[in-house]
């Protein structure tokens, strides 16, 4: 990665309903990056998801075809929005795709009340946004999600930006 890259990643970490994909597709607009919704990949697949289960099980799938398609954006001079959740967990996939472009990285770590998170995340099942949001998230569900989510340490290529609702 290099410092001196005007190619950014902005990687949008945080547990469901806690604002990502709204912030993620403003900076998408806002700064002409190509946005990649793990959402909307795994939505894509066109199977059944019945669940928090399900849909896990399509993530590695959904996070390679979004790695593969991000590191071609960015070998053309496109910044990207990755919208996907996040979290130490994905920090290696995350690198790989900042290394192979020499893309900075911005990390938006969301920490959101789990209260709001609920009213959101009920909003959104009632809603259904198209082409976004495929299954309705029980409480449970949303419960169950962590937060805030573990991010790298920040460093000259990677800033940390928190949201804090």
């Amino acid at each position: 990665m290099s410092s001196n890259s005007v190619l950014t990643i902005y990687a949008m970490v945080g547990p469901m309903g806690s604002g990502k994909t709204t912030l993620a597709l403003s900076i998408s607009k806002d700064r002409e990056a190509r946005f990649f919704s793990l959402d909307k990949t795994i939505k894509e697949f066109n199977k059944p998801i019945k669940d928090i289960k399900d849909y896990e099980f399509h993530m590695a799938e959904a996070l390679e075809i979004i790695g593969t398609n991000a590191i071609q954006a960015l070998k053309i001079n496109q910044s990207v929005v990755l919208d996907f959740g996040g979290g130490i967990g994905h920090w290696e996939w995350l690198k790989n795709i900042a290394d192979s472009s020499g893309a900075n990285i911005e990390i938006y770590q969301f920490e959101i009340p789990i209260e709001e998170r609920l009213k959101r995340v009920r909003k959104r099942n009632q809603d259904k946004p198209k082409d976004i949001y495929h299954f309705t998230m029980s409480d449970e569900e949303v419960m169950g999600s962590k937060s805030p989510r573990e991010t790298p340490e920040p460093s000259e290529q990677v800033k940390i930006i928190k949201v804090i609702f």
